[in-house]
Formats: structure tokens, sequence, C-alpha cells
């Protein structure tokens, strides 16, 4: 492995102990030590705060995105395969699994296409959040938050029109056994609709990605490149060591390059589009928060950005690390 003194295939990296520096320097003391020495299987989605070293908090990445799923900056993907597959007309019940704090499920309830949302997050700090948005949008009466996770959750028999996984699919395992409990709760003619991580499992980056990204980090102003917090300076981009991450978090991207071969064998898609992450996702971490100014050589910069993910995904021999897809049961 290139750059990197590792053992045992990258079970643990020199590279493991800079990053936990850098955790410690972002405040995240406590957080590390709760996760890894009380073992509360919550704690990795415990925080409700927002913070703006992540690429989904860029504005003009969400359009981006936007444009990639559906041609069109302005629709998001649910909208679009609401309009393609389902259709107006039908109120649809659905099920939530891993909804955090409830602003995706808020959002779908005040477009009027659910009669009722059933949402389950592990972590009681969001549940609680959640609930406390939903009075506030006076949505109470149509999503019905609550904590569980989707092997605990009661998943009544073939009664849910929808079943929606929001960038949690890559954290359930065994993940089999996840989607048969989805297909099981799907009526003959629901939909599973999944917006998701499917990158290598444990973040095991390949050598053409971090050959582009650290590439791309090299061309950016010093100033773009300080971390969010720390103020530090990020110079390079690393795989991490695979036990720093099931310490950390014993379920991130443990299954997910798995995701989209085994819903493609188990069930029958109808639409499922890419949207990169390949490099933006880690060129921005910890950084992002520099790339929201509003003046033309922020803007120029995330143009040059978008253009290197764009080339790397269109040379061919590489797939989208994030998807979003809409299926069905097979016959």
């Amino acid at each position: 492995m290139r750059g990197s003194i590792t053992v045992f295939d990258n079970l643990f990296n020199i590279h493991d102990i800079s990053a936990l520096n850098e955790k410690i320097r972002q405040g995240r003391t406590r957080d590390i030590f709760e996760r890894i020495l009380r073992g509360r299987p919550d704690k990795p989605w415990g925080h409700t705060e927002c913070s703006e070293r992540h690429w989904w908090e860029i504005p003009e990445v969400r359009a981006r995105w936007n444009l990639m799923m559906t041609g069109d900056v302005n629709t998001d993907y649910f909208t679009y395969f609401h309009r393609q597959h389902i259709g107006a007309g039908k109120k649809l019940k659905g099920l939530a699994l891993g909804c955090g704090t409830g602003h995706n499920e808020l959002e779908l309830a005040s477009k009027g296409f659910f009669e009722s949302i059933d949402a389950y997050d592990l972590s009681h700090s969001r549940i609680e959040q959640a609930r406390e948005r939903a009075a506030v949008a006076d949505h109470g009466n149509i999503v019905d938050y609550a904590v569980g996770d989707v092997f605990s959750v009661e998943m009544p028999h073939e009664a849910y029109d929808m079943v929606m996984v929001r960038q949690s699919l890559h954290h359930f395992s065994p993940l089999e056994s996840a989607i048969e409990r989805i297909i099981g709760a799907l009526k003959p003619d629901g939909w599973f609709v999944f917006n998701e991580f499917v990158g290598p499992s444990r973040f095991q980056w390949t050598d053409d990605q971090l050959d582009a990204v650290n590439g791309l980090l090299a061309r950016l102003p010093e100033r773009y490149r300080v971390r969010w917090k720390s103020g530090t300076v990020k110079r390079r981009v690393h795989r991490p060591g695979r036990l720093g991450m099931m310490l950390y978090d014993s379920t991130e991207a443990k299954e997910s390059s798995r995701i989209l071969p085994l819903i493609e064998r188990m069930m029958r898609f109808a639409d499922v589009r890419g949207f990169g992450g390949n490099v933006l996702q880690l060129l921005f971490k910890d950084i992002a928060h520099n790339f929201m100014r509003d003046d033309e050589e922020t803007k120029q910069l995330l143009r040059t950005c978008f253009e290197a993910e764009d080339e790397m995904l269109s040379a061919g021999g590489v797939d989208d690390d994030f998807v979003v897809g809409i299926c069905q049961r097979r016959e």
C-alpha cells in the first residue's frame, strides 16, 4: 500500500494516530471515549448538532447531486422517483429506517406524498429532536418517531407502500437479513427507496481514488485546506486502518460494497442513479466550511473540484460511491 506503514492488510496504519489526534484537536475527546470505552451502541449517532466539515453542507454540492440524480438542480431524487414511478393521487404509508433528526421525513410530509410515516432511529437524542421538529412543523399527525433499529422494530408483514433508508443502510449488518426484513414489510406492489454510500467497505479507498484526491488537494490554496475547529492544514488523505474504524464505529461501512449486489439479487431495480463522492467526499471532509463563501474564487475552485471527479467517473472502471435507487419485490 503506497505511502503508508501498515500491518495485517491495513488492520492498523501509522496515519490512524494523526487521525485520532485531529479528532482530539476538534474537541471530540469525550466522543472518542464514549464510543470506544463505553461501547454504547447508539453513541456514533447520538449527536444532534450540525457542523460544516462535511461535503453535504456545501450548497453547490447538493445542487450538483440533484443535477446528477435527476437532471435538474432544483429537483431532488425523491420527487423525481415519485413523479416517474408512483404518480400523483395515492397517499403512501411509509416506513423510514435510520431517520436521524427527522428532517427528511418532515420534508416529505410537507409535500403531501404520505398518509403516515413510521420513522425509527437508534439514537434517543435524535428521536427527541425529531419529535420536537414535528411538533413545530405541525406534522406530528403524519410522522410517528420512535427509537429502534432495523432488527428490533416491529415491521408488520406487507404493511407499507414504501420503505425508505437514507444514508443508514451502510450501517446495517448483517446486511442480507436487513434487506430481507425490508422486503417482508413491503406490500406486493410497494417500493424501497434508498440513498446510500456503496463505496469500499471500511473506507478502504483505492489507490486511484487517493491519487486523484491528493493531487487535487495539493492544488487548493492553503487557506481552503484549514480544518474545521482545529486550524491545522489538511495536506493528504489516507486509508483508515480497519481496526480503528471498528473501534470508533463498529458499523461504519461494514458491508457497504455489498449493498448494490445484494439488492440487485434480492429485488428488482426500477431506477438507480449515481452521484459521485469518489473524490469530493474525501476532499471536503473537515474543510467543507471553507467552501461556503459566495465569491468567484470559491466558485471557480468548486468547479475545478467537480470537473476532477467527473473526469475520474467518465474515465471508466470506476463506479459512483454514492447512489440513489428505487426498487420493488421480485415477482
